[in-house]
């Protein structure tokens, strides 16, 4: 996490049920790296969360495929309203 992060003021909350070796498992993980239980689950979340966003922007495809993509890439422009209108709504992560 950002350091600008971890300046911000904390309000929201989550509540979560775990079982009890859930709960033995983060708290050793915790002890293990030197912090409370609270930073370690907010580290370890919010380094999962960025790992799948970034997955999720990543992907790989046949060679043929790739073809197929480029040209579709290079098709001349078609204007949509409704995708020119999602576009231009803030994301959940502009909105945080």
């Amino acid at each position: 996490m950002t350091s600008a992060a971890t300046k911000k003021k904390r309000s929201a909350r989550f509540n979560v049920r775990l079982s009890e070796y859930e709960a033995r498992l983060i708290r050793l993980g915790a002890e293990h790296l030197g912090v409370n239980v609270s930073n370690f689950i907010l580290q370890s979340a919010c380094g999962r969360a960025a790992q799948e966003i970034a997955e999720a922007r990543h992907f790989e495809i046949s060679s043929k495929d790739w073809q197929r993509f480029s040209e579709a890439l290079d098709r001349p422009v078609k204007v949509k309203p409704r995708l020119k209108r999602l576009f231009e709504e803030s994301t959940l992560l502009e909105q945080s």
